[in-house]
């Protein structure tokens, strides 16, 4: 098990593996709470809930100085690192799994002289969950292995040749349709990457349920040649699709929408256009799962 503070700057400070320090304590580090507003009506019993959402995390780290070592040299080792008001990363990696949680520092508790007082970092995250370091990033259009080989006439041979018209190693999978499963505790947004292959008019991409994200529509048409890319970020706070990472396609959306996210468990996407054609485009789509 490892278990890292990371600074905007990329500068580490090991909690667990220090010659300043020991980490004695950490709260906050596997809570969650919920936030849930509700309404009542005259006099039906119980209440209707009209939202929930998951409350910010406090991560608060109890560190106790190595009694071989000067307090002010461990509180400046430990200050070069951790800056208050500054973002910063914790990153916890155990059982070949490294996930990371972001946040504000909020208070630093120090002794000055007394190595015996124990010192408390407090971090803020506005986003509670615990994610992925890496992104999980899966292709709907595949290519298919077709491996096979023709051998000569002759069975008592092993030798295989090569027709003149030559051997299929593989196919384009036209299939639009793929199943994700989320393994995490909570949905989460998705950033979807559209390649064109050959032209392709208003691109739609459908969940199981029916919801759908889609660019064009009406005279708003949206038209991608063959190279052109279309990228769609569905995370909170990130909204955003544009087209070859510069023309914003915000204003060409289509009406009823929907930011797709990648709900827990099973999860189903089908990309579609307005062409005929069905080998015109790849997809993908990349995504950090999150943990309480």
């Amino acid at each position: 098990m490892n278990f890292v503070f990371e600074n905007t700057q990329g500068e580490i400070l090991n909690l667990l593996h220090n010659e300043y320090f020991f980490l004695i304590d950490q709260e906050g580090q596997t809570q969650a709470n919920a936030d849930i507003s509700a309404l009542t009506i005259g006099d039906i019993d119980g209440d209707i809930i009209t939202n929930v959402r998951a409350e910010p995390r406090t991560i608060t780290l109890t560190l106790r100085i190595n009694p071989a070592v000067n307090v002010e040299t461990a509180k400046r080792a430990i200050l070069k690192v951790v800056k208050l008001k500054q973002s910063g990363t914790l990153i916890w990696t155990q059982n070949d799994r490294e996930l990371k949680i972001s946040g504000i520092v909020e208070s630093v508790d120090m002794p000055r002289w007394n190595n015996a007082v124990a010192m408390q970092i407090s971090l803020h995250c506005t986003m509670p969950f615990w994610e992925d370091a890496e992104d999980t990033i899966l292709q709907i259009n595949e290519a298919i292995g077709l491996q096979y080989f023709t051998a000569l006439e002759d069975r008592s041979s092993d030798m295989l040749y090569f027709p003149d018209d030559g051997i299929p190693f593989g196919d384009f999978d036209t299939r639009r349709q793929r199943t994700f499963y989320n393994s995490g505790d909570v949905a989460v947004g998705m950033e979807f990457e559209i390649l064109a292959i050959d032209t392709v008019t208003n691109p739609i991409i459908y969940d199981a349920a029916g919801n759908f994200f889609g660019v064009g529509y009406g005279t708003k048409t949206v038209v991608m040649n063959e190279g052109d890319v279309i990228k769609i970020n569905t995370n909170r706070g990130k909204l955003s699709v544009t087209k070859n990472r510069t023309t914003n396609l915000l204003n060409y959306v289509k009406p009823r929408s929907t930011w797709l996210q990648l709900q827990t468990g099973e999860n189903v996407f089908r990309v579609d256009s307005a062409d005929v054609q069905t080998e015109n485009m790849m997809f993908y789509v990349s995504y950090k799962q999150r943990y309480i």
